[in-house]
C-alpha cells in the first residue's frame, strides 16, 4: 500500500536529517524535523504515486479513516 511504503520513507528521511540509525521519539528534533522529512518523500514522489496519495486523501476526507487506523 502506498501509505505503509511512505510512512517508511518519511522515517528513513527522518533518521538521514538526524543523522541517527534509529528513531527515538524522545529526540529533540523527532517531531520538529518530521514535516520536513515528510515534505522531502512528497518531492520525490513521481507523477502516479502523487495521485495515488491524493486519491487515498480525498476518500479519507469524504469517508473518514478506516478502522484499523481510528484505532492506533
Amino acid at each position: 500500500m502506498v501509505w505503509e511504503t511512505q510512512r517508511e520513507s518519511v522515517e528513513d528521511e527522518l533518521r538521514e536529517i538526524l543523522g541517527v540509525d534509529e528513531l527515538d521519539p524522545k529526540h529533540p528534533g523527532y517531531f520538529q524535523q518530521r514535516n520536513a522529512a515528510a515534505k522531502r518523500v512528497l518531492q520525490k514522489m513521481n507523477e502516479q504515486e502523487l495521485a495515488e496519495l491524493s486519491a487515498i486523501v480525498d476518500e479519507r476526507r469524504t469517508q473518514g479513516n478506516p478502522d484499523h487506523i481510528k484505532r492506533e
